[in-house]
């Protein structure tokens, strides 16, 4: 008995199968409009500052973008879904598969209707990415009233405090040597691992997207080199401003602070162990986000604290300040200190 005659199978799509016709340089090549040679507004979002890079990821050993504005970074696949605001991992592979007439693959007849667009103008195109770190370098400037009135003011750091956390104020940054002038308030945060300097500039009064750039890697901690070998309490904040904030009102042997690069990262077990042999309470204070449908600072603080067996605190809910910073701007540095101080005596 005869059913039909078979027709030919095709393969669904994959990132795997993908790759093993085509690179990931090739993906971004086409998309892109070539490879960036300098860092170029971001194509994922409305960018009148240069801030998307492409860069070597060491860690996953392929091609990954990184907006350094927003922090957000990932592979090939992951930027092809953000560019056309797909929904899928599937319709991703699709699109890629049609778009590069890879007809081995099964493809949905629709996934190619959107048409691309030039972001890499032809005289900032190189033909390979640099498999080195993404560079960013600043220009330090002067100290000004104006930078005394936003941190001694509002948070009680003065001048030597700022420098001893590694913040300094700049007048430009270089993101692989494209330069771009900062705002009045612009801010260094310099941390160093391995013998190699990173920076994270904090711009507090630009739009969201262009508040910070950062070309840390996950596992560097904020002001690890300025705790103590050993000591009575360690604080993990959400911030390096929480964390400065902290150290100023306490001597590092008895209260010091630091934060890892934000509440998503997890702390290497190797290290969780190392503080764990340096101090001997450890408390993780992350945002009470009391205003948020979810509060993502407790749900975050929990998480850490239940893979670490650190112990977690927050800002009190009816203080109306979700962190450290907040607290101190609206009560004052004393008041802050006596806070702190009952959270760590009542855990």
């Amino acid at each position: 008995m005869s059913f039909g005659k078979n027709k030919d199978h095709k393969l669904l799509a994959t990132s795997d199968r993908i790759l093993e016709h085509i690179s990931d340089l090739d993906i971004f090549q086409y998309y892109l409009g070539g490879l960036p040679r300098k860092a170029i507004s971001s194509p994922l979002r409305e960018d009148t500052n240069p801030s998307f890079s492409l860069f070597h990821s060491e860690q996953h050993g392929k091609i990954f973008f990184k907006d350094f504005a927003t922090g957000e970074s990932g592979d090939c696949f992951l930027f092809v879904m953000r560019l056309f605001s797909l929904k899928t991992k599937i319709e991703t592979f699709n699109k890629i598969a049609s778009d590069f007439g890879l007809d081995q693959f099964e493809t949905d007849s629709s996934s190619n209707t959107i048409s691309k667009r030039i972001f890499v103008t032809k005289s900032n195109r190189s033909k390979r990415i640099k498999t080195t770190k993404v560079r960013i370098s600043v220009r330090v400037r002067e100290w000004k009233k104006r930078d005394k009135d936003y941190w001694q003011l509002k948070y009680g750091l003065n001048k030597s405090q700022l420098e001893y956390c590694k913040i300094l104020p700049i007048s430009h940054y270089f993101i692989n040597g494209f330069c771009s002038e900062a705002m009045p308030l612009t801010y260094a945060f310099v941390e160093e691992k391995d013998g190699v300097q990173t920076f994270k500039i904090y711009q507090p009064f630009a739009d969201k997207e262009d508040k910070w750039i950062n070309n840390n890697d996950y596992s560097t901690w904020e002001l690890w080199t300025q705790m103590p070998k050993t000591g009575e309490t360690l604080i993990i904040t959400s911030s390096r401003k929480d964390a400065a904030v902290i150290k100023s009102l306490f001597a590092s042997s008895v209260i010091t602070s630091c934060s890892l690069q934000s509440e998503g990262v997890h702390a290497k077990e190797s290290v969780v162990e190392e503080l764990k042999g340096r101090f001997k309470n450890i408390f993780v204070l992350y945002d009470n986000d009391f205003n948020s449908d979810v509060n993502r600072g407790r749900v975050a603080g929990k998480k850490l604290c239940n893979e670490t067996g650190f112990t977690q605190i927050e800002m009190p809910d009816g203080c109306e300040a979700k962190d450290p910073s907040d607290f101190i701007e609206m009560y004052g540095g004393d008041e802050l200190k006596t806070l702190i101080l009952g959270l760590i005596k009542t855990n």
